[in-house]
């Protein structure tokens, strides 16, 4: 009996098998997801050089990102691989179920007054990656799936303001302000060309992975930097405010790792805004909640595998 496990991002797809539900069989695969048309087709790749039997897969679990365009239809799977079972999982969700038994050396503390996640209480996941993806780890291991970044944002300051009102000049369908405008992939670019649009300036940088690569030293990449963790500040104090979520707060996604992989996640900025001056009761809440990068970036692949687990019992 063996499993594959997919994850697919809006950038990039996950592959990982595994025979027993808890360990996958070699090191998880990734993929840029624009060496593909179809998830049949990447999963035709992915399974050639394993030299697995079609027959032999039984269960396939996805987690696919609303970001990303490939339709995921189980007729035109089965066609591939006729006897198994497929089962779709909420992305986000499927990244929660894996910070559910997560080891601790996949962990890394950047700040909270505890240093240890407290699993009786509410824990919070943030993922900002080609979108914004949002959970909550509820006691007794549940997930509380959600629709992410797609909320209107606590802007405190006028420069917010200013800036959310031009991140709708990027916007086609014209729908109203949300924390993924900013907190996303194309939301920290937009917000640098936004700058250099202001300073009557060309822009340097067409993607964002250049612009974290070679704008260190860029005043106006800085500058779009600092607005972004301010703004994740203000969404990571509501996440914990209105969900309780005081347990751990768990950051993944793509730009997360980027960040700080390139050493620019601006800690300062960052938690300046998450511990604003709020009521007493609540800011020690919030300053007493650990706060965890997630090094792991098969996350997803691990709580797929647990979700497979779940549909047994």
């Amino acid at each position: 009996m063996t499993k594959c496990v997919v994850d697919i991002g809006g950038t990039y797809v996950r592959f990982a098998l595994s025979h027993d539900g808890e360990h996958f069989l070699h090191e998880p695969q990734k993929f840029r997801i624009d060496q593909f048309s179809s998830v049949e087709e990447a999963l035709i790749s992915f399974m050639g050089p394993e030299q697995f039997d079609p027959l032999s897969i039984t269960d396939i679990l996805i987690a696919k990102s609303d970001r990303n365009h490939w339709i995921v239809e189980q007729e035109s799977i089965r066609a591939i691989f006729p006897v198994s079972k497929i089962i779709k999982v909420n992305d986000f969700a499927a990244n929660a179920l894996g910070l559910m038994n997560v080891a601790t050396h996949d962990l890394v503390h950047i700040g909270g007054v505890r240093i240890l996640p407290d699993t009786g209480l509410p824990m919070a996941v943030i993922g900002p990656g080609t979108g914004l993806g949002l959970a909550y780890i509820l006691p007794g291991k549940y997930v509380q799936r959600t629709h992410g970044g797609h909320m209107l944002p606590a802007l405190v300051t006028p420069e917010q303001i200013a800036l959310f009102d031009e991140l709708q000049s990027f916007k086609k369908d014209k729908t109203t302000p949300i924390y993924e405008d900013a907190l996303s992939g194309d939301g920290l670019l937009n917000i640098y060309k936004i700058l250099c649009r202001r300073h009557h300036l060309d822009c340097e940088y067409t993607d964002t992975h250049h612009l974290m690569d070679a704008g260190r030293n860029n005043p106006v990449a800085c500058q779009a930097l600092k607005y972004y963790h301010e703004i994740l500040g203000l969404f990571a104090h509501q996440v914990l405010a209105f969900g309780y979520s005081y347990g751990a707060l768990f950051l993944t996604g793509g730009i997360t790792d980027k960040l700080i992989g390139y050493d620019l996640f601006d800690k300062e900025t960052f938690f300046k805004s998450l511990y604003q001056q709020n009521v007493p009761i609540v800011l020690h809440d919030v300053k007493s909640t650990p706060v965890f990068w997630v090094k792991d970036e098969f996350i997803s692949l691990r709580g797929l595998l647990r979700e497979s687990i779940l549909q047994e019992s």
